[in-house]
């Protein structure tokens, strides 16, 4: 199994050992078996190969507090899989926004001391999230290594579809919800992203007018 054809910005989304299985395709999940390409993929809730809901790496199910955002994760999982393996993006890449919307944020009334670690980015676009962090006690992952547990999946997905559609200015809204130098780093970031598709579209638009028959003009 290779991942060189992946693009780099959606290394962060694979994971080193299986994240999940598919209990159609792999039926013995809990059994050694050859490890699917799809079960190292953690951008995905759904199996590429049949479409079932992917589970535990044993096989369980992992019931989702966020089933609501069903229908914007799945969008999100087949923007990440063009970009992954295809290099399909939109006007940005939806491998970064999902990297910076697991950075820490400081929410207010700025909570206690021992209470920020459960804040991120991601919960000022899905409110819902924080209360679930804090009632399961557990952290979320970092943005250097975005893969969530899948029953959080969906809420991440769900965020970078709010993020994507939304466009720029969402993503300099949100920098407004951390302080200090986590903050200039989210910046830093948000505005290379935006610049680079700035720079995209330009390129695009340089490349139709060079591509346009001189004779229209005639016409």
């Amino acid at each position: 199994m290779t991942f060189t054809n992946v693009v780099q910005s959606s290394h962060r989304l694979i994971a080193t050992r299986p994240a999940q299985c598919c209990t159609n395709c792999s039926p013995d999940c809990a059994e050694p078996m050859p490890i699917l390409r799809s079960h190292l993929l953690g951008w995905r809730i759904t199996c590429p190969l049949c479409g079932d809901q992917l589970r535990e790496p044993d096989g369980h199910e992992a019931p989702s507090p966020f089933h609501q955002y069903r229908g914007a994760a799945l969008r999100v999982e087949t923007l990440l899989d063009d970009e992954a393996e295809r290099g399909i993006q939109t006007w940005t890449s939806p491998a970064e926004i999902a990297q910076l919307l697991l950075m820490r944020r400081i929410p207010r009334p700025i909570p206690s001391q021992h209470e920020l670690w459960r804040f991120r980015v991601l919960g000022a676009i899905v409110p819902d999230l924080d209360d679930v962090v804090a009632t399961d006690h557990e952290s979320l992952p970092t943005p250097a290594s975005p893969i969530l547990p899948l029953h959080l999946r969906p809420a991440l997905l769900a965020g970078v579809t709010i993020v994507e559609r939304a466009g720029p200015e969402m993503l300099r809204m949100l920098g407004g919800h951390m302080m200090g130098g986590n903050r200039t780093r989210f910046s830093d970031s948000a505005e290379n992203m935006i610049a680079r598709a700035r720079r995209s579209r330009t390129s695009s638009q340089m490349q139709l007018i060079g591509e346009s028959d001189p004779r229209d003009s005639h016409n």
